[in-house]
């Protein structure tokens, strides 16, 4: 073979340098600049073996074949992190609530801890840093390990795509979440009362009652229109929620596929949704051309979407004034875990409370109000007693 053709075939399978004891680093032709007619090249650096070499020096080439010429080498965590994060969004992966949160996580966790490092640089004790930084801020165990994941996920992401050869996050443990976690805060039947009773009149009153009634997300409750309820057949269908994202309001659909459902309705919601509509057309009469007709059941007080932090606000002012004990573990979402521990206590059995909640799988419903079902267990162990008893 002529020497001009072995050395077109090294150039074009690439090669690997060793650069220290198990350090080295791959290096494939990536064309001409197109100005200087100069050779351009990819390259990463990594720790390890031959093998761990050749994988990072295959993933390379793949990068090159693929048309994916970024540099490794220049591109920070930070920027890798935007990178990722904006494919997965585009992708569909992840939903617009979620990349709000993530885009927060990013910007006010991760950037400024290692945003700046290198991404072939980060190491495994810079990302243990990480960690330690965001337990000794007070953050929930919950919360770090989700940020933490995060992180773990955009770095694999980046092994995958031969930009690093080995993620510096997979061996960092997330804190335990053994006893760190509280049962989530339901109501009783006297809270409730109370609580309703205090609401009277207010804002905040029908809405209560409905996500009482239904177990609606806020979201959905805020995103409901009245071409959804047919009150006459007495169902309530979740087909759209309201958001507000980056500065406006958005109508986006629920957060799962089980979570289009429909609901049905008692006779007493349905009457309450009436007189709430009869009030809402009194209304809108009265302000007339500045009214937004936007068919909201609970829009702000002009027709425009609700903003869900002035509900929240209400909210909290009334949980106070209820004299509620421990009113600091009372939020919207109570109202939802609420009517679902009701539900169960009233005897109604885990598939209908899912399907009502919209959960995804039933066993989510159960892990999470499977506490509540302790006296059907002896139900059951005395079910078949006439059968067996002599």
């Amino acid at each position: 073979m002529p020497e001009s053709t072995t050395t077109e075939q090294r150039r074009l399978e690439g090669r690997i340098e060793w650069r220290g004891r198990g350090t080295f680093r791959v290096r494939v032709h990536n064309g001409f600049d197109p100005v200087t007619r100069k050779r351009r090249y990819l390259s990463a650096s990594g720790r390890g073996n031959q093998k761990a070499a050749e994988r990072a020096l295959r993933d390379l080439l793949a990068r090159r074949d693929a048309g994916l010429n970024v540099q490794p080498g220049r591109l920070t965590v930070a920027e890798w992190l935007g990178r990722w994060l904006e494919g997965r969004i585009s992708d569909g992966a992840v939903g617009p609530r979620a990349a709000e949160n993530y885009r927060v996580i990013v910007k006010k966790r991760i950037a400024p801890a290692i945003g700046d490092v290198r991404l072939q640089d980060l190491r495994t004790d810079a990302v243990l840093q990480f960690k330690l930084g965001l337990v000794e801020s007070g953050l929930a165990p919950a919360t770090v390990n989700k940020q933490l994941g995060l992180l773990r996920q955009a770095l694999e992401a980046a092994v995958s795509g031969g930009l690093i050869v080995r993620n510096p996050a997979s061996s960092v443990r997330g804190p335990s979440l053994a006893g760190a976690t509280t049962e989530r805060r339901a109501l009783n039947e006297d809270e409730v009362a109370k609580l309703l009773g205090v609401a009277e009149g207010s804002r905040c009153d029908v809405p209560m009652r409905i996500a009482l009634a239904t177990g609606v997300r806020q979201s959905e409750l805020l995103g409901l229109t009245w071409a959804s309820l047919d009150l006459e057949g007495e169902t309530l269908v979740v087909q759209q929620t309201v958001q507000h994202l980056e500065g406006t309001f958005r109508v986006l659909p629920p957060k799962t596929q089980r979570s289009r459902r429909t609901i049905e309705l008692s006779r007493a919601t349905v009457a309450l949704l009436r007189q709430h509509r009869a009030k809402q057309n009194a209304t809108r009469l009265q302000l007339g051309a500045a009214w937004h007709d936007l068919d909201l059941v609970f829009p702000a007080a002009d027709g425009e979407p609700q903003y869900r932090r002035v509900l929240l606000q209400d909210f909290r002012e009334l949980v106070k004034a209820s004299g509620i004990e421990q009113p600091g573990t009372v939020n919207w979402h109570s109202l939802r875990h609420t009517a679902a521990s009701l539900w169960i206590k009233g005897g109604i059995d885990i598939f209908t409370v899912s399907r009502r909640l919209g959960h995804g799988k039933a066993g989510f419903t159960m892990d999470v109000y499977g506490h509540l079902l302790k006296g059907q267990q002896r139900a059951a162990a005395e079910a078949l007693d006439h059968l067996l008893g002599r």
